[in-house]
């Protein structure tokens, strides 16, 4: 009697059916309405199998995995059609965002030159000082923050007062530049977003980190009454909403930077 071929048989038989029963309930979701391998087969009661079972695994082994591919790729297509439009809104609304809010301005000095210390204006916290010497004429850089429009701004001022000491309003009033965070607060690094976009400021924070810039030139102060005199001047281009500070005179190593912020500058919260 050969037992060999028909046992070597009925092994590659058996395995062909555990694949196709692993593959089925691997692709095929319950909610496909295929049915053929459920209720699992050890949940049987003794005795007795399902007919749909039996059926399934008199069919051919490629015939089946076949199948059970259509049905999965079947699922997959009709779950794109839902899934493919939300993953282009999130997209389009993450570029938006990305391209609307995001901050600007950068310091034009290697890092190290500028540092944030307690300024010699009583009150004034944090001012900005140098730690080399820096030729007259010398860019340091942009001023940091999100260009805003004027009402815009305004709006985020009336809700936090704060802010108003450090954003940069352009000479024709139509628009800011405001380095400071959702509750008009400012730290070392401006994110960018805007508040009255949902989920902007979290995008920003969290997402486009790489995106945020220094805030140091937010930090110089006007000269204290009877202190030095500025030492730093601004120059403002409205085309393409910048604001580049430069020394004015040459500047030694370890001095405060000051600068004139204008005629129009509210310095009613002034001391002395």
């Amino acid at each position: 009697v050969m037992v060999g071929p028909p046992f070597a048989d009925r092994c590659r038989c058996r395995c062909r059916c555990l694949i196709s029963l692993a593959v089925a309930l691997l692709l095929v979701p319950d909610s496909a309405g295929v049915d053929a391998f459920h209720p699992h087969p050890c949940r049987q009661r003794r005795g007795r199998s399902s007919p749909t079972a039996v059926a399934a695994i008199d069919l051919p082994f490629d015939e089946m995995l076949s199948s059970t591919l259509s049905v999965s790729s079947s699922t997959s297509s009709a779950l794109m059609r839902y899934v493919a439009p939300t993953m282009s809104s999130f997209f389009t609304y993450f570029a938006l965002a990305a391209a609307y809010d995001r901050p600007q301005g950068k310091l034009a000095l290697d890092d190290g030159i500028l540092v944030a210390r307690q300024s010699q204006v009583p009150g004034a916290g944090l001012g900005l000082y140098t730690t080399e010497p820096i030729p007259e004429g010398t860019a340091l850089g942009t001023y940091p923050g999100v260009v805003r429009e004027a009402n815009a701004y305004l709006k985020k001022c009336g809700e936090y007062p704060q802010c108003g000491s450090y954003a940069w309003r352009f000479t024709d009033n139509a628009y800011y530049v405001d380095p400071t965070d959702a509750a008009g607060n400012i730290g070392m690094l401006s994110f960018g977003g805007s508040a009255a976009v949902p989920g902007s400021m979290w995008i920003h924070e969290n997402l486009l980190g790489g995106l945020a810039v220094p805030t140091l030139l937010a930090r110089i102060n006007e000269p204290p009454i009877g202190g030095p005199g500025c030492n730093v001047l601004s120059r403002e281009d409205l085309d393409s909403r910048t604001v580049t500070f430069y020394a004015s005179v040459p500047i030694p190593a370890n001095t405060e930077l000051f600068m004139d912020y204008g005629l129009t500058y509210d310095r009613t919260a002034y001391g002395g």
